[in-house]
């Protein structure tokens, strides 16, 4: 394993372990907020799944299908860096406004500062840098990163639609003046 696989593990460990330590911080007012030991039994398989996963995979026997340059790892892991950071900063501004994705808000507020001011939805913005910036270090995630992507932009367009609900008067006017995912472009 590379140095860049290795900061590429660490940035999904750390975003893991920030939305972890963030919602004991500033839990949320979302409605949907009974777990059962189920659920969280669930959830805490799959986190142990994925650190397990990114931890070892570099010894799992497997058919490359396309190894990139040296340049392009190096790319993805500052690529990775950035999404981490920019997804944090958003989680850390919404505070105990954010929910999971598509869940109702009881006392839902439009937030519009630190990256909301430069695109509606920068958590998925990060989490889709994030994605690209593993698949050029790791080729292999390519086809869930596909998943993961479409996933980000249909709960963003989904969630535009019920932010113009909730907000008619003012979210019209920041759709005008903000990106809904790529800072300055889209």
């Amino acid at each position: 394993m590379n140095l860049y696989h290795e900061i590429i593990g660490i940035c999904w460990l750390a975003f893991l372990l920030a939305w972890a330590i963030l919602a004991i911080v500033f839990g949320g007012n979302s409605r949907q907020r009974n777990y059962s030991s189920r659920t969280l039994g669930v959830r805490l398989l799959l986190l142990v799944a994925i650190i397990l996963g990114i931890r070892f995979s570099g010894r799992i026997p497997m058919q490359q299908f396309g190894d990139l340059p040296t340049e392009a790892e190096a790319a993805g892991a500052m690529l990775c860096i950035a999404g981490l950071l920019f997804a944090t900063w958003a989680r850390i501004v919404l505070g105990r406004n954010w929910g999971m994705p598509m869940t109702l808000h009881e006392d839902p507020q439009l937030i519009t500062s630190g990256p909301y001011r430069y695109v509606r939805h920068p958590i998925y913005t990060g989490l889709i840098a994030m994605w690209i910036g593993t698949v050029l270090s790791y080729p292999r995630s390519a086809v869930p990163g596909a998943f993961i992507i479409v996933y980000s932009v249909f709960s963003a367009v989904r969630e535009e639609r019920d932010m113009e609900q909730r907000f008619p008067e003012v979210y019209p006017e920041y759709k005008k003046r903000s990106k809904m995912l790529l800072p300055f472009l889209i």
